[in-house]
């Protein structure tokens, strides 16, 4: 296997060469389900009744609250829902003075339509009047009703939640706030203010009775009274006998800091010398329990080194401490408070970037509609520019035979890596095998079909044994220090966190959530052994499970991986027609081959009221060959591209491939494959995995025919609702997007690397390797202090450095024999090594990086002799040695 040693590449679009306009496409030819003739007016007089209601309401309502617009629920039909009819049915609710007057969306199909006034409802009931100019907005729209609020059934001495509609008119909204306080304070109901995001308008109100919920329920802009969500965390211990080495960081060195969002993080021995200086708590000390907070502190330090694997590859990070959550056996929390100190923390902190929540609830996510919690963490991270690890939660179904619950409420949030538990090892009485989904994890769809979890990673087993749960659980540190086990998506959500650490680290360019994401999400693989259909990977893994971090930011030379991080309006789009493919590629039957992987994770315009369509924004990728480039009758009104590609053929579609590729499950590439008809999907992550191998014989002559060029094309697009209401507002839609492609070659023989880096350049694109931070830790004595050597390194003294390390991680002393024994498999190859001394020890090491050291220097050869005459084995294996003094210390070899 090909060492990987190049770095990942950064490109930019060429402006005007590959800036492009939309073009409008329109037609008139009327739907099928269109109704005619009586149907038509049938239906007309059966929308005209509830009108009659919003008369009575208007000459009826209390003066003081006049101002407060009457509600109408809309329901609409299934075939209508597609953004091509929306502009007509919102044309038959266009009042006199105000157009737009669709406000929000219940359900995907439920629309809630505002009137202000009887001359308002007077002009909507003339619309429907005037059905001969409306026959298609009539015939979508199945039944209007005057809205009525959703009330549960609460109890007595409830604490409730207390949702306003959102007029989207900041006047009005104001006005409807300070009426509703004034309307509660008169019934002596103490109402509390909360602040989930700009879309909500929530309030709280805390031992409600039943009489008191009666006497609100008739307030003109109530939309629903629900239960106020309360949250804990519910955790087991299992102690362990394990010793465990402390690990401290090397003075004045700079390590990447991530924020614990959770119950505190204890002072002990393995976890103070990560802690910073400050924190922040909503608690004082006698209300916090740390021993959550600290084994998810513990994983993100110590995850690798507790389960000897290296899943993450984290170096070492600072922990911010954010108790945002109390002893939960002395003091409840509501949801709003939750929200509340997590927004103060992280905006008081805006030096953190990374931020881990692995808290929840236990109810399951809405099918058609996103959450409060989850909508709440969308806006903290767009309003303070980071990203929240957060996971999907559990569930105890398992224990009673039934399936999976889908994610929780609290882990729908579209802007936050949300991350699901796959197991790390099985017992006898553990239900899921090795690498499969966890008893207990949670499972997507999210709300509107959305892939949540994003991730997966390792978060334990678990079982029944005489009617009892047996837990496999990963090991953490308690509070007191001790090695403890235990389960849950809350433990395998932070080693997602320490690896995105560690990549920001890492990775020197400026922070951008996008790229971060799109970096982790494109290099999750399956794992091996799990032998599900693409759709229930998908479901229950997300997209996978995540890469180390410096597998993601180097390539080998039969692969490159390109980054594209752009901005697009609307009435835009990016097409580059001649994408720099390697033209090496050629099979011998004269077609290109090769595996492609292409992530697009872009920053979605989402809206909080609209239901199934939170998520207002969509990205449509294209990727694939044309015969030539055709020049195009822009005199034509909607032709506006100058050029085009001639005979465009997108290969990353299913309809693509082989369909006994599609249901292969076992081979090694199933761990990898990915295709999806992500279709009208608004999903604002998008991932596609293909081998040109797998392409059918007709669409391998029709695409992949030698002399073909490569071109992509990157479109936004908007849903009806965030398009009018940017007219009114004069906002300009646009969505951030990162676009990372590979190219490899399956065969291992072509220099990818080279070739591409090369089109690159030929072709006129601004590129760049990703700038990676060169510092690297060197403990170069064992009897002084440790120091970091921050000269610059060249690649092959980092890479020689890493070898050694490895190969001293993993050598075992044999004390009966005296000697020191290497057994790897290395780069899938078996390799050993017994040392019978310090100095056999020393000359094997020298050996090693100086092959090591050989494979990683450039391949000109004058340059190569003179980094050669600069190699100092000797510097380069006393990381190793001494990360590993133990081990020679135990033999007697050194004092």
């Amino acid at each position: 296997m090909a060492k990987k040693n190049l770095p990942i590449k950064l490109f930019q679009r060429r402006q005007k060469i590959d800036d492009r306009r939309v073009e409008g496409m329109n037609s008139n030819i009327p739907p099928k389900w269109q109704l005619e003739g009586e149907e038509l007016i049938s239906r007309a007089n059966s929308l005209l009744e509830p009108l009659s209601e919003l008369d009575s309401f208007f000459n009826t309502r209390d003066n003081a609250r006049s101002f407060i617009p009457a509600a109408l629920r809309v329901d609409i039909d299934d075939n209508a829902i597609a953004k091509s009819h929306r502009k007509d049915i919102q044309k038959l609710f266009n009042g006199q003075f105000t157009k737009n007057n669709i406000i929000g969306f219940i359900n995907s199909n439920s629309a809630i339509v505002k009137v202000d006034s009887i001359v308002d409802n007077n002009a909507i009931r003339k619309n429907i009047k005037n059905y001969n100019q409306n026959p298609k907005a009539i015939s979508a729209v199945e039944a209007v009703k005057v809205f009525e609020p959703f009330i549960a059934d609460i109890k007595e001495n409830e604490t409730v939640k207390i949702s306003l509609i959102d007029f989207l008119n900041y006047e009005i909204n104001n006005a409807v706030k300070v009426s509703f306080e004034k309307y509660c304070k008169q019934k002596n109901l103490d109402i509390i203010k909360t602040n989930y995001s700009s879309g909500l308008i929530i309030f709280k109100l805390k031992n409600a009775t039943k009489a008191q919920l009666d006497s609100i329920s008739d307030f003109e802009a109530l939309e629903s009274i629900t239960f106020m969500p309360k949250y804990s965390v519910g955790m087991d211990l299992l102690a362990t006998t394990e010793a465990l080495d402390v690990k401290e960081p090397i003075k004045d060195e700079e390590y990447p800091i991530i924020g614990v969002l959770d119950s505190g993080i204890a002072k002990n021995k393995y976890l103070k010398p990560w802690l910073l200086d400050r924190n922040y708590s909503s608690y004082p000390e006698d209300l916090i329990n740390p021993t959550h907070g600290s084994c998810v502190s513990s994983i993100i330090i110590y995850g690798d080194e507790l389960e000897g694997q290296n899943w993450t590859g984290n170096s070492g990070c600072k922990l911010f401490d954010a108790t945002v959550f109390p002893d939960d056996k002395k003091e409840s929390i509501d949801e709003d408070e939750l929200i509340l100190n997590i927004r103060t923390a992280i905006k008081n902190n805006s030096d953190i970037k990374i931020w881990n929540l692995s808290l929840g609830t236990g109810s399951e996510s809405d099918l058609s509609d996103f959450s409060d919690f989850g909508k709440a963490l969308d806006d903290i991270q767009i309003s303070n520019e980071v990203i929240i690890c957060k996971s999907t939660g559990n569930c105890r179904n398992f224990e009673n035979g039934f399936p999976k619950s889908r994610v929780a409420r609290s882990g729908d949030s579209m802007r936050s890596i949300v991350v699901g538990s796959i197991t790390h090892s099985k017992n006898e009485s553990d239900i899921a095998e090795v690498n499969h989904p966890s008893p207990f994890t949670r499972i997507g769809p999210g709300p509107a079909n959305s892939i949540k979890p994003d991730l997966v990673s390792y978060g334990g087993n678990a079982g029944m044994k005489g009617g009892r749960r047996v837990e496999n659980g990963v090991k953490a540190i308690a509070p007191d220090g001790s090695t403890v086990k235990i389960i849950g998506t809350s433990f395998s959500t932070p080693r997602v966190t320490s690896l995105l650490s560690e990549l920001n680290f890492k990775v020197k360019e400026n922070f951008n959530p996008t790229l971060l994401k799109a970096l982790a999400i494109h290099s999750a693989k399956y794992p091996l052994g799990v032998n599900f259909s693409i759709s229930d990977k998908v479901n229950q893994m997300g997209f996978g499970v995540a890469s180390s971090a410096d597998d993601i930011i180097y390539n080998d030379p039969h692969e490159i991986t390109l980054i594209l991080q752009e901005n697009i309006n609307k009435g835009e789009f990016i097409e580059i027609l001649d994408f720099p493919f390697p033209e090496s590629l050629i099979d011998e039957n004269g077609f290109f081959y090769g595996e492609v992987k292409i992530t697009l994770v872009a920053q979605p315009v989402l809206r909080e009221k609209q239901g199934a369509e939170y998520c207002q924004s969509n990205l449509k990728l294209q990727f694939g060959t044309y015969d030539d480039i055709k020049n195009r009758d822009t005199t034509k009104s909607n032709i506006l591209n100058p050029i085009g590609p001639e005979d465009p053929k997108n290969v990353i579609l299913d309809s693509n491939y082989g369909s006994s590729y599609k249901k292969d499950t076992s081979s090694d590439y199933a761990r990898e494959r990915m295709l999806l008809n992500y279709g009208k999907k608004y999903q604002p992550v998008k991932k596609y995995s293909i081998n040109l191998d797998e392409m059918t014989a007709a669409r391998q002559r029709d695409s992949l025919a030698k002399g073909r060029k490569w071109y992509t094309i990157i479109k936004g697009e908007y849903r009806e609702f965030a398009e009018t209401r940017s007219k009114e507002d004069g906002e300009v839609l646009n969505q951030d997007f990162t676009m990372i492609v590979t190219i490899r070659d399956t065969k291992g023989q072509q220099q990818v690397y080279n070739e591409v880096s090369r089109l690159l350049a030929d072709r006129n694109f601004l590129h760049s390797n990703i700038k990676i931070r060169e510092e690297v830790r060197i403990e170069v004595d064992a009897t002084i202090d440790t120091k970091a050597v921050k000269n610059e390194l060249q690649l092959w003294e980092i890479e020689a450095i890493k070898r050694a390390e490895l190969l001293m991680n993993r050598a075992q002393p044999d004390l009966e024999d005296n000697i020191l024994v290497f057994e790897y498999d290395f780069d899938n190859q078996i390799e050993g090594f017994t040392a019978n001394n310090l100095d056999t020890l020393t000359r094997y090491l020298e050996d090693q990086v100086a092959k090591e050291a050989i494979n990683y220097m450039p391949l000109d050869e004058e340059t190569r002799k003179m980094e050669m005459n600069k190699l100092d084995s000797n510097k380069l294996i006393q990381s190793g040695i001494n990360n590993n003094i133990d081990k020679l210390l135990v033999l007697g070899w050194v004092r």
